[in-house]
């Protein structure tokens, strides 16, 4: 009988540590490859293949399993009346010669929803799909899913996924999952799912047999779902696990908690659980980092007893101008609670006083790290590579930013300025809508985690599409020699001699016995409080 964690709560009083901790940030290191921003930017990257994915736009997250490529669908339906657009979805692009990947198939979109991550594995041989609903009233009991995990056999063909199972959370809205795959134990893999505003913060899935997920455990700041959605609406101490990374034995996640900063979870009992026994998890350290803006990410860089984080703000949600930059920190000695400020890094966009003058979000997002040299995708500012020798004195390595022969009909309104300015002064800590802008719409927002498979790079742009890429600056030996890394999954594999964990081909029979009357449906034993949630107390996840 499978075991099941039940993970501590961390106390209340996380709020007010934090506070006392503040730690001032420096002046950051402006980018040394560009004067700014520009069309056509590349410097140290070198194209190898494109597909505009028929100039859809509106993408989201990406996945990559050998030849298969998966890229996500950002849009969703307005109403339960309104159609799913006729091109979205997953795409499912084929590869397999890199300069000219071609899309070959779609797995079709719900409505109500999109995917807001995604995760393959050529070893465990699955792809794992989160779908979200911003419609909090949009799920009704037995309807169909719109918040879920939903797990894909890929492992005899990937060009054609085959649904196993779906895991809903029902009217739960998640927002990103990190996919740990245990090292020791070949087939194992939990998902560890973060949620905005629902309690707990933190559901760990077992995916060990894809064809019945099933929770393993939960962990929650401690801060009532009331609070929370005050705290939400202008994003002043809100406090929710926004993303996370674990270390590649498991024992470690690295949170990062929106507006409460970061700290370190000990996932000892998740990675090894106590055999007919109840585990635990822990927070072993308050975060120590408050800059006074959000932690969209929190990661250790490979081999350094330091943190990588990035800060996300839209031109039109979120704080807003000056948008998110990078930030690194010191881990503290032993490796484990928080860190200490240390080095800042930010593109000429993120000047105050030139704040408009581009209409587009030019804001950090999504990170992978190598020992020295981090990819990330910086939204309008494109992919950028940030040298970490030295993460007290950060610097650029290179750059590429696309330069578009087309501009997609549909747009994520949140990126750009309204034309008319909006003075502060509203009641909240800041105004997203100041100070406006009248230059053209940027096309183009770099959105999703890089994905290194064979030394190249795959990433998403929102408007303009999939991307492969090599990496030809300083350090690009430690991409070019990776077999497969990306930025919210573990372990990566640093060089092809690093092993593959393997699902063992007697389980590939088991499940194909489990699914044979098709795909399994399985509910989140949180669906009554949820129900009983919406009923007293509605709110909307964004």
């Amino acid at each position: 009988m499978r075991s099941r964690i039940v993970a501590a709560g961390l106390a209340a009083n996380l709020a007010a540590a934090m506070a006392a901790a503040v730690v001032p940030a420096g002046a950051s290191t402006p980018s040394n490859v560009g004067a700014a921003s520009v069309y056509g930017l590349t410097k140290n990257f070198r194209l190898v293949g494109h597909t505009d994915l028929s100039q859809r736009g509106m993408n989201s997250p990406i996945a990559v399993a050998g030849k298969c490529v998966y890229v996500g669908d950002r849009y969703y339906s307005s109403s339960a009346t309104e159609a799913v657009r006729h091109n979205g979805g997953i795409a499912i692009i084929d590869a397999s010669n890199p300069a000219r990947p071609k899309q070959t198939g779609i797995i079709p979109p719900i409505g109500l929803s999109t995917q807001r991550e995604m995760r393959a594995d050529v070893g465990l041989g699955i792809l794992v799909v989160e779908g979200y609903s911003p419609f909090i009233n949009g799920w009704t009991p037995g309807s169909a899913p719109i918040n879920y995990l939903k797990v894909y056999d890929i492992h005899s063909d990937c060009l054609h996924p085959r649904l196993l199972s779906t895991y809903d959370f029902g009217p739960r809205a998640p927002h990103e999952f990190f996919l740990w795959k245990d090292p020791k134990h070949p087939g194992r893999a939990l998902a560890y799912v973060t949620s905005t505003i629902y309690s707990p913060d933190l559901t760990v899935i077992d995916l060990s047999d894809p064809a019945n997920p099933a929770l393993a455990g939960v962990f929650d700041l401690g801060i009532d779902q009331a609070q929370k959605t005050q705290d939400f609406a202008d994003e002043s101490g809100s406090g929710y696990t926004h993303s996370l990374t674990v270390s590649d034995d498991g024992t470690r996640a690295y949170m990062a908690a929106w507006d409460y900063g970061f700290f370190t979870l000990d996932t000892s009992l998740l990675a090894n659980p106590p055999a007919g026994s109840v585990g635990l998890a822990r927070p072993v350290g308050i975060g120590k980092l408050d800059y006074g803006h959000n932690v969209h990410s929190a990661v250790q860089i490979p081999g350094r007893q330091e943190m990588l984080f990035t800060q996300e703000d839209y031109a039109n949600a979120g704080h807003g101008c000056p948008f998110g930059i990078l930030r690194t920190g010191k881990m503290d000695a032993n490796g484990d609670g928080g860190a200490t400020l240390d080095g800042t890094f930010s593109l000429p966009e993120n000047d105050p006083a030139k704040c408009g003058q581009k209409n587009g979000t030019f804001s950090s997002h999504n990170p992978t790290l190598f020992h020295d040299v981090a990819l990330l995708s910086w939204y309008a500012g494109g992919l950028r590579a940030v040298d970490l020798s030295d993460p007290s004195h950060l610097h650029e390595d290179g750059a590429f930013v696309p330069r578009p022969t087309f501009t997609p009909t549909l747009r994520d309104s949140r990126l750009f300025f309204p034309a008319k300015a909006t003075k502060p002064g509203n009641g909240l800590p800041t105004d997203t809508t100041y100070p406006g802008s009248t230059a053209p719409q940027w096309t183009g927002a770099m959105w999703s985690y890089p994905v290194v498979q064979n030394g190249l790079i795959y990433v998403v742009d929102i408007d303009l599409g999939l991307y492969i890429l090599r990496y030809t600056g300083p350090h690009a030996s430690e991409v070019s020699k990776a077999a497969f890394v990306e930025g919210n999954s573990a372990p990566s594999r640093y060089t092809a001699s690093a092993p593959v964990i393997r699902r063992p081909a007697v389980q590939w029979a088991t499940i194909a016995a489990e699914t044979a009357n098709g795909a399994r449906h399985v509910m989140s034993p949180y669906l009554k409080v949820d129900l009983k949630t919406l009923a007293t107390n509605g709110f909307l996840c964004l």
